[in-house]
């Protein structure tokens, strides 16, 4: 052997590099897949929630009612459970210039959390 031979690898000061740069990229992936999750079930609660607000007005405009399908003007409450979890909703009836239509607003809000309406649907009930 010669003593002029250097054995051929990494030093250690190229290691701890590559170490820093595949944390600094491993920290980067999983902060994204962690937001991809996070969007996805939003959207999903968002999906729902819309689906929620759509039955109720739908149930509004065709449940036969004592007075003709028209609703009352006011606010009211209500819970819902839909795909395996409770939905709180606020269903505000206002009156409009025509007497014979009222426009309604539902907001659709996660059961834990009341602060933030998922969805808001405005829509319009004429008397039939």
């Amino acid at each position: 052997m010669n003593g002029n031979d250097k054995s051929s690898g990494f030093t250690l000061v190229e290691i701890m590099i590559s170490l820093a740069i595949f944390a600094v990229v491993s920290a980067a992936l999983v902060r994204n897949a962690s937001m991809t999750v996070h969007q996805t079930s939003m959207l999903r609660d968002r999906t729902v929630a819309s689906w929620v607000a759509e039955n109720h007005l739908n149930e509004m405009r065709f449940v036969p009612r004592e007075d003709d399908n028209f609703p009352s003007i006011g606010r009211d409450r209500f819970s819902v459970k839909m795909a395996q979890r409770d939905w709180e909703l606020v269903v505000e009836v206002t009156p409009t210039e025509n007497i014979n239509m009222r426009r309604i607003e539902i907001s659709v809000y996660k059961d834990d959390d009341p602060d933030a309406a998922l969805v808001n649907l405005s829509s319009f009930i004429g008397k039939h």
